[in-house]
Parts: structure tokens; sequence; C-alpha cells
């Protein structure tokens, strides 16, 4: 297991992490498990029951020796041929504690047939029986087998990582292990968790007045709660990459939050951390509203009017239609972006 802290006591004040009062340690624990419980029957019973839309591709499922109890789901696009293949890396969402890589097909599918590319839904386990940093160390040794995995073909000049919440707060933490650090050339943050430092209470206040409840309010502590060890400093770069070294990650950071989503303020922050402040932004089309940037590699748009994994959280009817919309404009700029900009600049050097 990969020690806790990358960063010098000396270099930074350290958040402690504590144990809350006995009673509230024992309402996470049920409540957690309560929660598991319940994503697991609902994913179940949704596979059932729904058929899967023939317009996805069938991923191959794959098991690495380093993590044989992991596993992973393989995207090829149709008729790639001999030429090696950029690869996204996807880290799915859940909180660190629910979910599974196949929640991502849509994405997966959707970005391997319109791109070209091959991407794998990697695996990580979950809290609370496995806090943090198991699941950095998870997807940090699958994403270094997938690499070396000679049977998938990758150009290994373009490879990238991403994730939805938290998996988008464990893409980040894995660009900056050690093992990984200049293999991974950008990051894809989609409405990810980057600042564990912060409580519940701190981040609802940032939300705007109209957007109404949020997803997160009901779960966040106690995904926390089974999620964070006690003892450990909120501020290592592993559990917050808010707070990462610019250094420590790769050159290109793509960043997406959702108005109305209590994680939309760090999302933004990390963006502003990343940029030099003397230089200039050039604004590009936002969707719903004016409200994104660009300077040298690092990109930013907040998505106005959406709550949290609002591009896995289907709707009914008009509104059903307008989400799948918006989803699938977001996921071609990342791919156009990826193209034109990630890719495109690395055949340069």
């Amino acid at each position: 297991m990969m020690s806790v802290s990358t960063i010098p006591d000396s270099e930074h004040q350290k958040i402690i992490s504590e144990p809350p009062p006995y009673r509230l340690r024992i309402a996470y624990f049920i409540s957690v498990w309560l929660f598991k419980a319940a994503n697991a029957f609902g994913l179940r019973v949704l596979r059932l029951f729904s058929r899967r839309p023939p317009n996805f591709l069938r991923p191959e499922v794959k098991s690495y020796s380093i993590r044989p109890f992991l596993r992973n789901r393989i995207f090829r696009p149709d008729g790639s041929g001999n030429e090696p293949l950029p690869l996204y890396l996807d880290v799915h969402g859940g909180g660190w504690a629910v979910a599974d890589p196949e929640t991502d097909d849509e994405f997966c599918s959707f970005m391997a047939q319109k791109f070209n590319i091959i991407v794998v839904s990697i695996d990580y386990r979950k809290a609370p029986s496995w806090k943090f940093p198991y699941a950095v160390s998870d997807a940090a040794a699958i994403a270094d087998a997938v690499i070396l995995d000679e049977s998938l073909n990758i150009d290994n000049t373009k490879i990238v990582i991403g994730g939805f919440s938290a998996g988008g707060n464990l893409a980040f933490a894995v660009s900056q292990v050690e093992s990984l650090r200049g293999r991974i050339y950008g990051i894809v943050g989609f409405y990810p968790c980057l600042d564990l430092t912060e409580s519940l209470e701190e981040k609802l206040k940032r939300r705007p007045k109209e957007a109404g409840s949020d997803i997160l309010e009901s779960s966040a502590n106690f995904l926390d709660w089974a999620y964070v060890p006690y003892g450990v400093d909120r501020r290592d770069p592993l559990l917050s990459p808010r707070w990462a070294r610019r250094e420590d990650l790769p050159q290109y950071v793509y960043l997406i939050g959702a108005e109305y989503d209590i994680l939309c303020h760090e999302a933004n922050q990390m963006a502003e951390s990343l940029v030099e402040p003397e230089f200039e932004r050039t604004s590009i089309p936002a969707l719903l509203a004016e409200d994104g940037w660009k300077q040298g590699g690092i990109r930013w748009e907040c998505v106005r009017g959406r709550p949290h994994a609002f591009t896995h959280v289907a709707m009914w009817g008009r509104k059903e239609i307008d989400r799948v919309k918006v989803v699938q404009e977001m996921y071609y700029r990342v791919g156009v972006w990826l193209k034109e900009e990630v890719w495109a600049n690395q055949s340069l050097r």
C-alpha cells in the first residue's frame, strides 16, 4: 500500500481527520451500508429490466494479476486495425463506496466510437471496508497494468485519465503517483470532488439560492466518514487534489463543473490554481451559458442549471431529451479537446 502523504510535513499545515462522536459513528455506519445495499439493488434491477441500447459497444471484461479480484471493462472502437490507438482511462464515481465500471458504459462507448480511442473503465475497492488510500492504490495499479498491456496496442504518447465525481478525485490522485507521473498527459474531471478539507456546510453555502436540494446533501458526511481514515491529513493531495502541486499534475487538465452542485466551487478553484494569473485567458462557448475559458493546457467550464451527477441520473419527458443533448455535447467537447489539443500537441513533440 502506498504511503498516505506525498508532501513533507514542513510544506503545509496539516488538517487532521478526527473521529466524530460515537453516536454519529453508529449512524454513519448504518447509513453507508444501507446506501450501499440500496445502490446495489437499484443497479441490479435496472440492468435486469432495461434493454442495453443497441448503439453501445460490447466491452471486454478483464482482470489483471496485480488486482485479480477487480473486473475492468475495455471498449475498443469498431474496425480498429493494427495502428496503435490513444487510451482513455475512466474512473467511475459513487462516493468511493458504490457503483462499478459498468456505470460509465454510455460514456465509454460514446468516446470509443466517436473518437476512435480505446477506453478502459477501471475498478477499485470500495469504502468503508477499504478506506483511503486503497482506492488510489488500486486505480493506479490497474492504470499501470492497462498501459503495459500489449494486447491493447496503445499509443503510449496519447494517454489520459478522467472520472466522474469521486472518480474525478481518483483520476487526479492517480496522475500524481510517482510510477505514473509523466506517462499520463491529461486529466478530465466531471464535477469532481477535489477538496476534503471543507465541511458540507461550507460547500452548501456557495450554491445558488435557486438550486434547490443537492443530491449529495444527505450522503456527503457518511461517505466522507466511510472513505477518510482517522488521523489522515486532509490536505494530502492524493486525498484532496485541490492542494496538489502544479508540477505533479499532467500538462493538460479539463475541469467541468455543474452550477447547482456543491462541488462546483472547488473544481473552479482547482482550475484557477493551475493557471498563470498574469497571462490572458481565452473565452470558450460553454454549455447553456457563457462561462468557460482556457489558458495553456487548462480548460474550465460550468454547465449552468445542472446538479451533481446529471450525466447519470435520468429524467422524464422533455427534460430527459434536453439532458441527453447537453450530456452528449459535453462528451463531444471533451473528445474534440483530446484530439485537437492534447494528442495533437503530443504528436508534435
